[in-house]
């Protein structure tokens, strides 16, 4: 992962921009992996949790890759975002972004600040607000991850 410099979230310093640069890099390198093997990237689906999450985001944002899909829990776009080379034309992968109202960890602003930049460059990007869920995942989050993954590949 990447170090995280200050929890302040109007610092453009917060997180180590080269260790989230390797982050993406590796991400793309395992998925590339995969490509080799003859798995189409429609079928290639990544995301994570808190980190986990703002990874995927940020290698769903840069990567040439289209991917089968990217799920991002309880996170958020790292660095700043006039720092990311990102394309002119919308991207076609679908963005699960799923967020609680009470997250005591990355905000629920932060979460609504990283979906409004998203819904700019992906033409598919869905956000949803758990009510009175904290940094931490719910039945029902996993239920709408599972619906994700199965329209993104369907058997």
């Amino acid at each position: 992962w990447y170090d995280i410099m200050s929890l302040d979230e109007n610092d453009k310093l917060r997180e180590d921009s080269a260790g989230v640069q390797e982050s993406v890099n590796y991400l793309v390198n395992v998925v590339n992996g995969e490509l080799r093997h003859n798995i189409h990237p429609d079928r290639v689906i990544i995301g994570g949790f808190s980190q986990g999450g703002a990874v995927s985001l940020r290698t769903a944002l840069t990567s040439e890759i289209k991917f089968g899909g990217c799920i991002g829990l309880s996170c958020y776009l790292p660095g700043d975002i006039e720092d990311i080379s990102v394309p002119e034309k919308s991207i076609e992968t679908p963005i699960l972004q799923a967020h609680g109202d009470s997250d005591e960890v990355v905000s629920y602003a932060r979460g609504t600040k990283t979906s409004d930049i998203l819904q700019k460059y992906f033409s598919n990007h869905k956000f949803i607000t758990y009510k009175g869920m904290g940094h931490e995942g719910t039945l029902e989050e996993l239920q709408d991850v599972k619906k994700f993954i199965e329209t993104c590949c369907p058997e």
